[in-house]
């Protein structure tokens, strides 16, 4: 091998030795933790009835005196306790002023919706007249609040059963004669807020 070339072959060898030692003078102490697998996820309010998209009452040809009674069951599975209020956004024609309405909160063993068989009533929430209660109950705000037995909030899988009663009120302005009054088409709502 020539002089030349075992230079060459030194300054290589201690090239590499330095670059090396280099960097075993450049390193330093470390140390890591790390906070692994987070989520976030947002609770839940979800309130349902046993209606199916069916009316709970369709009444026509009603004498005065007789009542309507139906029944619907509410249940919440949402995961955040809340507040169940019952109110309509609809109005309804002249009728509406004749048809007392009463409703019931209470329980009942699992039956056919809009039947009433076996309700107990815990308490009376509503006693006026159709047309009152589609004026004074118009929005969450003013809506009527029942709760489970004596709770004071909705919990996961709490139920409730409301129990309507609508009786024509034997007066003769609720004759309309060759044309009958009606009430028309009106909805009720029940809104749970966790606030």
């Amino acid at each position: 091998m020539s002089k030349t070339r075992k230079t060459l072959v030194t300054l290589l060898v201690l090239g590499v030795v330095g670059t090396l030692a280099g960097v075993g003078t450049f390193s330093a102490f470390s140390s890591t933790t790390d906070n692994t697998g987070n989520t976030f996820a947002a609770g839940t309010v979800y309130l349902a009835d046993n209606d199916a998209g069916s009316a709970m009452y369709n009444v026509t040809g009603q004498a005065p005196g007789v009542a309507t009674t139906k029944c619907i069951r509410l249940t919440y599975t949402g995961s955040l306790a809340a507040t169940v209020k019952l109110y309509t956004s609809s109005t309804v024609n002249a009728l509406g002023s004749y048809v007392n309405l009463s409703i019931d909160k209470g329980t009942m063993p699992a039956g056919a919706f809009p039947g009433c068989t076996g309700f107990t009533s815990e308490a009376n929430v509503f006693a006026n007249t159709l047309a009152n209660f589609t004026t004074t109950k118009n929005s969450y705000a003013n809506g009527i609040s029942a709760f489970p037995g004596a709770q004071t909030q909705w919990n996961q899988n709490d139920t409730v059963v409301y129990r309507f009663t609508l009786t024509l009120q034997n007066d003769n302005n609720a004759n309309g004669g060759a044309t009958a009054l009606t009430t028309g088409s009106h909805d009720f709502t029940w809104e749970a807020n966790n606030q």
